[in-house]
Order: structure tokens, then C-alpha cells, then sequence
């Protein structure tokens, strides 16, 4: 199944078994101290080191993987920076020593965690492919917590700045230059003014994970020969505050439209759209084409009907699934879509726009969903919007810096949506916003670059993901067309949209879509044998066609299916503009 594990598994073989390695004693001995190979004023507390075997650890179900069963030494030790009040703890998994295949690849996390914790599937899936695989705490559980947001601020007023720096980019780049020199001396390859034989390293992430990996290439360029980023939430003071716009978009224009009418029109524009691509199979491919052709003003009149169940509120969604923090119950609804109707849509389809009508922040795809809409309010026996809690505390924790996380949306407008993004932006924009378009340091060390993301992402818009890389188009290839630009950026920089997949994740309404298991193995293949992906594989993982393997196309080509069943890369303006959103409510750039 996979050729790049086969290669590993008949690599050349060592004295040493992974008994003999996996040892406190051994890795004590072994530990980096040379500051020519570790951050400058890091020490590493000996006396905090762990090392345990794993045999035949199994991963089965994993979105980003296929199933695999593996052996590994996990190891972990803490340290701290010089007049410093912190500890951080890495841990790092590493393949036996038949296995391993001079590779090192580092993790990050999902919503407010800066790893998937001990046990997670890329954890296994770097394992799998003779790779030494590493994570970071950030540090959190030293300050009494083990998520972000539980520990940005030491107190009301008083924001926890090594926190943030560590969250924004530092603690997964000395989590990785400290895991190279250590991988380099686990299996005996050399100082690093001595080793002769390459370590290949490379990151993989989706969401939050997405944002660090993009940070990495920014912040940490050198320390990487290859990058997976997955829908980045990385416009971190725009993408924060866009989690609230859909109820404050309703709440400005004043009308509550009941559940019912958006899940109805989801489905009727899944329906609509299915085809656009040339091939009917319940699965969007094409949300470009569904923008340009598909009015939802066509429903008006048209009438809907949904049993009495529940609707739920959805948390900050970086995960597999979106977290979702409340639930209330609904009544029975039947009714006709109205004009009021048709005009929530709208706005909601094309973005949160400021009084003056200016674009503030990108849409979501038609066929993706609306984030939080409207719930039922059983005491006014009316249809309302919901107070978030996760995704107010941006609000109330990180720009007002205080304590609380509820948020109360009552009056919150637009504009004031806008001031929000305006202020995240300009306070966070050296650690959180993750948006420097200038990589040519990280492009002229030889970097690669894949960059991938659900069309039907209702957490984070896939056009946020092809602005940045505009942005990247822009600002390094300024003399080029954009097709000439493209083709310079495709040599090291290539971005895929998954058609139908959700944010990070498989989506329930078109479980005919795939979504990406080889990115890794595609990036190996990239790095190591200059074998340029193309196309990506996408694999089904449920519905009717589970197990099948869809190909992607690099963008700005879209997949067509002609009439025989082949699918194409087609590229042609119109596609590409439905997809190009201008920010026109800022005076400065957004990239």
C-alpha cells in the first residue's frame, strides 16, 4: 500500500534494537546540549527524562491516515529558557531502529491545544513512515492549564506573552530543533557539524495545526524540508471573531429565520450543484460554478418542513468536529420560504460586510453551511440567535483581557465585528496572526510547501486559504502574470481544495467526498524523490464509495468530468474569480 513505508522497513539495520535504545539511562546520555544544536539559553532538566517501548500500538479510523500498527520508544523531557518562570515538556516518538528512515516530522494541534495529545494518529502516522515524531505542551501545564486559553492571561488586564509566542510559533520550532539534534543522537547519525547523512524534517497539521504549520514557514523556515497545512485558521484576528458573524449578520439585519429554512436550503443547493462538475454523485466539486449559477432567490416560495428535535450552537471548530457547547430544543416547522428569508442567505453567502457595504471578511462556500444560525427560544416562544461561549472568550480573554468567556452579542453589530478583527489583528500580528506572505527564505533553503482545504469548511472559509496564497503570488512573483505566477509558485508552493470534504474532517452531507491520507507519503515523494504532486489522492471514507481514491487538482485547476467518466484539470477565469474575494473594508493590506 505504501511504497515509502516499504522502502523504510528494508532500510539499513543497526546493532542497536529498540530495546536497548529505549532506555532513561540511554536517552540521558544522548540528550542535545551543544548550543550549535539547541535554542540558545534552553536547558534541558536531566532529571525530568521518561522513556517507555509500545509494541504493536495500533491506529485504526484515523481521517488523515490509513490504518497502521506500529512499535516506538516514546520519550520525554522537560526544560526551561534562562530567567525564565516556565517549563516545557516534549515528548517524541521514535521508530525502531529497522524502521527508521532519517526522517523527523513534528505535530501541532486543534483549537486551543498545541498538540493532539499522547495517543494521536499523526503521532503514529510520522511512526509509520520511519519518522521520529515530536510534540510540545507550549509549556501550558506549568501556568495550570492545558489548553491556551486557560492560560493567555496571569490575571485581569495582564496578558501571559511567553504563553502567547509559545502558542503563536516558538514552542513548536524548539520543539523541533531540539527533536532533529536529539533524533541525530538517538540513532547515532552525528553532531551537527559532524553528521554526513541527511534528516529529512518536516511538519503536518490541520486547523490550529494548519495555522502552525504556515507559522513554521514564516517563523522557522530553516528547521523544515517539507510542510502539510491543512485549512489554516491562521487570519488569527479576523478568523476568531468570523466565528460570531453569522448570528451578529442575522441580528443586524433583524430577522430570525427558523433552522428549518437553512437546513433546507443546504440541501437544496447540494442537489442544484451536484452535477455542475459533469458527474452526479452527491458530492459538490465544484463550488465555484455553484456560486456563479445557482441563485438561491430560486427558493423563494418554496416551502419547508422539519420534525421537532434540536438545533446546537458550534464551539471553536479545529478539531474533527466542531465542538458543539449547547443545545436547545426545537419545535416542528412548516412554512414557505420568504423574501426575509432569501435576504438572511444572501448576506450570510456573501460575507460579513460593515455599514458602508465593505467586504470585512471572506464567505463560506455555498454548499458549506452557515455556522451558527438561529435557535428556539422556548420562553418567548421565538426564533433568536445564541450567546457564543468558546468563541466569545476571543472577545473577552484576548483583546479585552479579562477572565470571562461568555460573551453577550446584544447590540453587537458589524462594525463592531470589524473593530474586533481590526484590533486582533494589529495586537497579535508578530505571533497569532500567522499571515506573512514573504517566504523566501523558507523557498530558497529548498522548503516545500502543501497546502490543502475542505470546500465545505463551515469553520474556516477556503477562500481565506487561496487569498493567502494570492498574497504569497503577489508579493513574490510581483512582475509575473497570474498564470506565470502560478507556475513559479506550483515548483514549491501547491494549494488543493478537498470538493465536499468538511474543516478537517469527512462531511455527513456529501459522504461521497474524500479527503487526504497521503499527504505525507505525496510530500516524502516531493522532498526526498522530486516526485511533484500533481494531484493528491482524496480517499473516500464512507457512504457509497467507500474506499475509493479521487485525485485532486493543484489549484487554480478545477476537476470536470467529461462525458466518458475522466476527470480533468480544467482552469478558466470565471472559476477563478468566484473565488477571489477583495477585503475592501481595511486600509491596510490583509494577506
Amino acid at each position: 500500500m505504501y511504497s515509502v513505508i516499504a522502502a523504510a522497513l528494508v532500510g539499513v539495520a543497526t546493532a542497536s534494537s529498540l530495546s536497548s535504545l529505549c532506555t532513561t539511562d540511554y536517552v540521558t546520555s544522548v540528550l542535545p546540549t551543544s548550543s550549535d544544536d539547541i535554542p540558545s539559553g534552553i536547558t534541558i532538566d536531566t532529571s525530568s527524562v521518561t522513556a517507555s517501548i509500545y509494541r504493536n500500538y495500533s491506529v485504526t479510523g484515523a481521517t488523515f491516515w490509513e490504518d497502521m500498527t506500529i512499535n516506538f520508544c516514546e520519550v520525554s523531557f522537560a526544560y526551561n529558557h534562562q530567567n525564565g518562570d516556565d517549563r516545557v515538556v516534549v515528548q517524541y516518538w521514535m521508530p525502531s531502529p529497522d524502521v527508521f528512515a532519517n526522517r523527523f516530522l513534528a505535530t501541532g494541534g486543534a483549537a486551543y491545544t498545541i498538540n493532539n495529545g499522547s495517543g494521536g494518529a499523526d503521532m503514529a502516522g510520522g511512526v509509520a513512515y520511519g519518522a521520529a515524531t515530536g510534540y510540545t505542551d507550549g509549556g501550558f501545564p506549568y501556568w495550570g492549564g492545558t489548553d491556551f486559553d486557560d492560560v493567555v492571561l496571569l490575571g485581569n488586564g495582564t496578558a501571559n506573552w511567553p504563553a502567547i509566542y509559545n502558542w503563536g510559533y516558538q514552542a513548536i520550532a524548539e520543539m523541533t530543533q531540539i527533536g532533529k539534534a536529539f533524533t541525530s543522537n538517538f540513532f547515532s547519525l552525528g553532531t551537527s557539524t559532524t553528521n554526513t547523512t541527511k534528516l529529512y524534517s518536516y511538519f503536518m497539521g490541520c486547523s490550529e495545526g494548519g495555522r502552525e504549520a504556515i507559522s513554521q514557514a514564516q517563523r522557522a523556515p530553516e528547521l523544515y524540508d517539507g510542510i502539510v497545512a491543512g485549512a489554516p485558521a491562521m487570519r488569527y484576528g479576523q478568523q476568531q471573531v468570523n466565528h460570531i458573524a453569522s448570528p451578529v449578520q442575522i441580528q443586524t439585519m433583524g430577522y430570525y429565520p427558523p433552522s428549518c429554512v437553512f437546513d433546507t436550503v443546504i440541501n437544496a443547493t447540494i442537489n442544484a450543484c451536484d452535477g455542475l462538475d459533469g458527474k452526479v454523485d452527491g458530492v459538490v466539486a465544484r463550488s465555484d460554478l455553484c456560486f456563479l449559477n445557482f441563485n438561491v432567490s430560486s427558493m423563494l416560495g418554496q416551502t419547508y418542513s422539519c420534525a421537532a428535535g434540536s438545533t446546537s450552537s458550534l464551539g471553536l471548530g479545529y478539531g474533527k468536529k466542531r465542538k458543539r457547547q449547547s443545545t436547545s430544543a426545537t419545535p416542528a416547522q412548516n412554512g414557505t420560504i420568504n423574501a426575509q428569508d432569501i435576504a438572511v442567505i444572501q448576506d450570510l453567502l456573501t460575507g460579513l460586510k460593515d455599514s458602508n457595504g465593505d467586504l470585512v471578511y471572506f464567505p463560506f462556500q455555498p454548499t458549506a453551511g452557515f455556522g451558527d444560525t438561529t435557535v428556539w427560544d422556548s420562553t418567548t416562544e421565538s426564533w433568536t440567535i445564541t450567546n457564543p461561549n468558546s468563541n466569545g472568550e476571543w472577545v473577552t480573554k484576548f483583546l479585552h483581557w479579562q477572565n470571562v468567556s461568555s460573551l453577550d452579542l446584544t447590540g453587537v453589530t458589524n462594525d463592531d465585528l470589524k473593530a474586533w478583527m481590526i484590533e486582533g489583528m494589529t495586537l497579535y500580528m508578530d505571533s497569532l496572526q500567522t499571515t506573512l506572505p514573504d517566504l523566501t527564505p523558507f523557498y530558497s533553503k529548498g522548503g516545500r510547501l502543501l497546502h490543502y482545504h475542505g470546500e465545505a469548511d463551515s469553520s474556516v472559509p477556503p477562500t481565506g486559504s487561496i487569498h493567502y496564497h494570492e498574497s504569497v503570488r503577489k508579493i513574490m512573483y510581483p512582475s509575473l502574470s497570474f498564470e506565470e505566477g502560478n507556475t513559479q509558485l506550483n515548483e514549491w508552493y501547491r494549494f488543493y481544495l478537498v470538493p465536499g470534504a468538511a474543516h478537517c474532517a469527512i462531511n455527513d452531507e456529501q459522504p461521497n467526498a474524500g479527503f487526504p491520507r497521503d499527504n505525507f507519503e505525496h510530500m516524502i515523494q516531493w522532498v526526498e524523490e522530486d516526485v511533484v504532486p500533481i494531484t493528491i489522492n482524496s480517499t473516500v471514507q464512507s457512504g457509497a464509495l467507500e474506499g475509493e481514491v479521487q485525485k485532486l487538482c493543484t489549484w487554480p485547476a478545477r476537476p470536470y468530468w467529461t462525458d466518458n467518466g475522466t476527470m480533468v484539470c480544467e482552469e478558466n477565469a470565471s472559476s477563478v474569480s468566484a473565488m477571489l474575494w477583495n477585503l475592501t473594508a481595511y486600509k491596510m493590506p490583509v494577506y
